[in-house]
């Protein structure tokens, strides 16, 4: 039988074999990349030397690691690998999982040109035209876009699916929001009195909510997950262990541990347990007062729907009864239950709370900048009063 492949040359060692194929009349180079028998052909019209060029350069990146295979797969499908392996690792919450899609979602539309592309072919310049689409976003949002696009090259590159992590480029700045910063300050002394009179002085189911979270600084999540095993008249204590969250589905569910749990460690820093002022045993002692015959025994509950109370409804609460009384000084400003948290914390602040203790009432890790940087104010009264102070 006449043979039909005539070898004129091999590399010996396992480092590949170069021969001129009679069957296809063209050079064929073939190697083993990663246990797999590749196959490089000639191209059509490619003098023999340009193709011998061309199978001395593979051979060398092959000899020096460098070697990249051409690979379809777009940043999007590394993007959705990535949060999807996350959380069947446990690694994420469904509610922090949830918090990934919707950033992906905000990738593609702002870098819909690009993400469906080869990420090899994805270049510096895509990226840049991209920016105008994220500026129109909150700057913390675009941090969040940009965090995950840079995972997504990072892990690329890890995985040798490009040769060069561009988001490493130091020309590539993250944008900048057209948009003002929101910045939630806390109530003011005045505004806090009005707040504190409606709820006084009105009925509403939501108003005992409302006064706890003044009260203790528990998030609204907290509030709304205090069940009757959280309260100890004994020793006069609440403990919050729990909050009010999302699964995977954004369907509300009772989560089994606070904001600040640590799927990693399995340690939940924002457990604690803390002493019940006078006006906060009044409260609970009213709600325990009431028969409670929910499934989970929690203090606040819509016996109407039979379900949880959630924070859009408290929050829309708070929406209408700033409408009707003009709670707020400023009527542009919106009034919103992590409003209330924040004057918490600028109130202890204020009245000369020792941080730590200030860190463990609201569930803040000792020794962390958010309880002073974002949390606290400085009302205008207190300023004022500081003031007479100076000699």
């Amino acid at each position: 039988m006449e043979r039909k492949n005539k070898k004129t040359k091999s590399v010996g060692n396992g480092e590949g074999s170069l021969y001129y194929s009679e069957t296809l009349k063209c050079w064929i180079f073939q190697y083993v990349y990663n246990g797999k028998r590749k196959t490089l052909k000639q191209r059509k019209n490619e003098q023999s030397r340009e193709f011998k060029k061309r199978v001395t350069n593979l051979k060398c990146k092959l000899d020096t690691g460098t070697y990249i295979e051409s690979n379809k797969d777009t940043l999007l499908i590394i993007l959705e690998r990535f949060i999807e392996q996350k959380n069947k690792d446990g690694i994420t919450s469904d509610r922090t999982y949830l918090r990934d899609k919707d950033t992906l979602n905000q990738i593609k539309k702002t870098c819909n040109s690009w993400i469906n592309k080869p990420i090899q072919k994805i270049t510096v310049e895509n990226i840049e035209d991209s920016k105008e689409n994220m500026r129109k976003y909150s700057n913390s949002t675009i941090q969040k876009i940009w965090t995950l696009i840079r995972k997504g090259f990072k892990i690329a590159y890890s995985r040798r699916k490009i040769s060069y992590n561009i988001m490493e480029d130091e020309t590539l700045t993250i944008p900048i929001s057209i948009k003002d910063t929101k910045v939630v300050t806390a109530l003011s002394k005045n505004e806090e009195k009005r707040l504190f009179n409606i709820l006084n002085s009105t009925n509403h189911k939501y108003n005992d909510i409302l006064l706890l979270q003044l009260y203790t600084g528990m998030r609204i999540g907290e509030v709304l997950a205090l069940s009757k095993d959280s309260i100890d008249f004994k020793r006069n204590t609440i403990t919050v262990y729990r909050t009010i969250t999302r699964d995977k589905n954004d369907k509300i569910i009772l989560g089994k541990h606070t904001k600040t749990y640590d799927k990693k460690t399995g340690i939940d820093k924002g457990k604690r347990t803390f002493p019940m002022t006078a006006d906060v045993k009044k409260i609970i002692t009213k709600l325990l007062s009431n028969k409670i015959i929910n499934m989970n025994n929690l203090l606040f509950w819509d016996y109407n729907k039979n379900f949880f109370i959630t924070d859009n409804e408290v929050n829309s609460y708070l929406t209408r009864l700033n409408s009707k009384y003009d709670i707020l000084d400023n009527k542009d400003e919106t009034l919103s239950t992590h409003r209330l948290r924040h004057t918490f914390v600028t109130r202890c602040q204020e009245n000369g709370l020792n941080l730590p203790v200030i860190q463990k009432l609201v569930g803040h890790i000792e020794g962390s900048k958010i309880t002073n940087n974002i949390y606290t104010d400085i009302s205008f009264d207190f300023m004022s009063k500081e003031l007479k102070k100076i000699k």
